[in-house]
């Protein structure tokens, strides 16, 4: 782990406070884990080692037998019928006279109706195989989506951690600076008080940060499994904001590549093998009847023609039936293309603002504000301003900073959700 050097010049104590508050904002934006708020035993894992073990997920194993047996369905649907043999035994007596015997049977038949509707269940299985490839896919962008999600979790959570054990030290050295000035005389002692208050509040934002912390590691590692006993820690370079890609592209690519619209799609064709299955159920199916008899009185071989006769039924239902689903399929498919794009719109937008917001926290409000704080501390040594002023500068900087931590981490998890729905590997 790399942690922010701490350095102080060897000025006189009254200008160290400018110093720390300096580094508390080098320290809050720290892109990797320092050592005060990761164990030292703990596993650092990047993005990339997580992708290599997503194939281990539950969920995913499970999608991948989904596959074995849609694909074992279509050999199914391509398989030639068994022939069917049929035999008989019986006593035979004859009519006039005593003479009896053994009378047997053979006859086998062997069906070809299949023929006509094989290729039409051919493709209605291979479509469905492919609607469960894609939904497969769909589940690993999920899996990737919940994982990156936590991670960057994670990140946040150890910057955020850090953060506040700067603040706290940076707070610490501020007490003692107004404890000294106390006890000179310099300020009245509700000062002292006041700035105690102060580090009881960064205290208490520091425990509550260190436990939101411990809980994202464990939610990560429940997926990721670690020794027992080994902490997780995400390396990563939080600050480092995604690009933007345009609306028109995303949109395309979405049409084009995520697995809702191919699910879509390959249901419809489903349906539409569906339909081909039962209007070829009108055509007559034929079996061919091949058999040899043994009767008391003679002996017979021969062969004969078994022909279904559509007279009373013309699967007029069933057509009717696969007709309406597949016209719900395309209408469905429709809908799904739409909803998708709406759902673009909405993350393209949260990524791009996002990633303005992030920008322009970092770049402008963050220096003012630490600049700000770091003023107001010099100027109370000098006896030029009041604590209370310090403390709201502080305060101002603390909110500052929290507002630019969270929108980077909003700002990862939004474009890594648009990614997903543009079909972008996560990186």
């Amino acid at each position: 782990m790399r942690s922010i050097p701490w350095r102080f010049s060897s000025r006189k104590r009254g200008q160290l406070v400018p110093v720390i508050v300096l580094c508390v904002a080098t320290a809050a934006f720290a892109t990797e884990p320092t050592a005060s708020s990761v164990p030292a035993d703990a596993i650092a894992v990047t993005w990339p080692e997580i992708v290599q073990m997503v194939d281990r997920h539950p969920r995913l194993v499970a999608g991948r037998l989904q596959i074995a047996a849609a694909r074992a369905a279509a050999m199914a649907a391509g398989a030639v019928p068994n022939p069917t043999l049929e035999a008989t035994l019986g006593q035979g007596r004859a009519r006039a006279g005593d003479a009896r015997r053994s009378e047997w049977g053979l006859a086998l038949a062997i069906p070809f109706g299949w023929m006509g509707q094989r290729g039409s269940r051919v493709d209605a299985a291979r479509a469905e195989v492919a609607a469960v490839e894609a939904e497969s896919a769909a589940l690993r962008r999920e899996v990737l989506l919940e994982l990156r999600t936590r991670f960057w979790q994670l990140a946040y959570e150890q910057a955020r951690v850090a953060s506040f054990e700067a603040l706290a030290t940076a707070t610490t050295a501020l007490v003692r600076t107004v404890q000294a000035r106390v006890e000179k005389g310099e300020t009245r002692p509700i000062e002292s008080t006041r700035v105690e208050i102060e580090l009881e509040k960064v205290q208490a934002e520091l425990d509550e940060a260190r436990t939101s912390l411990a809980a994202r590691r464990a939610g990560l590692a429940l997926w990721l499994r670690p020794p027992a006993g080994r902490a997780l820690a995400a390396r990563a370079d939080l600050a480092q904001l995604p690009s933007v890609m345009g609306l028109p592209e995303a949109l395309a690519r979405t049409r084009a590549t995520h697995p809702a619209v191919l699910t879509a799609r390959s249901r419809t064709r489903v349906r539409a093998a569906e339909l081909d299955v039962e209007r070829l159920a009108r055509v007559p199916t034929v079996s061919l009847k091949a058999f040899l008899t043994s009767e008391l009185d003679r002996q017979a071989i021969g062969a004969g023609l078994a022909v279904d006769l559509p007279v009373w039924n013309w699967n007029g239902g069933g057509i009717a039936q696969a007709q309406a689903r597949l016209t719900g399929s395309r209408r469905q498919a429709e809908a799904v293309a739409l909803e998708l794009e709406g759902v673009v719109i909405e993350t393209q937008a949260a990524c791009h603002a996002q990633v303005l917001t992030a920008s322009r926290l970092g770049n402008a409000v963050i220096p003012r504000s630490e600049a700000t704080a770091a003023t107001m501390e010099r100027t109370y040594q000098l006896g030029e301003t009041s604590l209370l002023e310090v403390i709201d500068a502080r305060r101002t900087a603390i909110e500052a900073r929290r507002l630019f931590l969270a929108s980077l981490v909003r700002a990862q998890i939004d474009c890594s959700r648009l990614g997903v729905l543009v079909g972008e590997e996560l990186p």
